[in-house]
C-alpha cells in the first residue's frame, strides 16, 4: 500500500510519534477508514486517549476526518483516514 510507505517513512525518520500516535497510523494504514468507536475495539485504549491522539495526528497533517451522510436522522458517522 501507498500509505505503509508513509507510515515507514515516520517510523525511521526524526518526527516523533508516541506509541498509541504509531498504532494509530498502523491501524489506519491496514483497515482503512475507520470511526473512532472502531479504533477503541481495536486498540482497546480509552475512547479520550484515541480522540485526543486523532486530533494531535490531524493538527500535524498525518490522518483527516471525514462524514458520511446515509439519508438517516441523527449525527452522521465521523471516519478517520491517513491523509494522501
Amino acid at each position: 500500500m501507498a500509505n505503509g510507505i508513509i507510515i515507514e517513512k515516520f517510523s525511521e525518520s526524526k518526527v516523533f510519534l508516541s506509541p498509541i500516535q504509531y498504532n494509530l497510523l498502523k491501524t489506519l494504514d491496514m483497515v482503512g477508514p475507520s470511526t473512532r468507536k472502531d479504533l477503541v475495539k481495536q486498540l482497546n485504549t480509552p475512547r479520550t486517549t484515541i480522540y485526543d491522539n486523532l486530533v494531535k495526528l490531524q493538527k500535524r497533517k498525518l490522518i483527516e476526518k471525514f462524514s458520511r451522510i446515509d439519508g438517516k436522522r441523527g449525527r452522521p458517522l465521523v471516519f478517520w483516514k491517513l491523509k494522501t
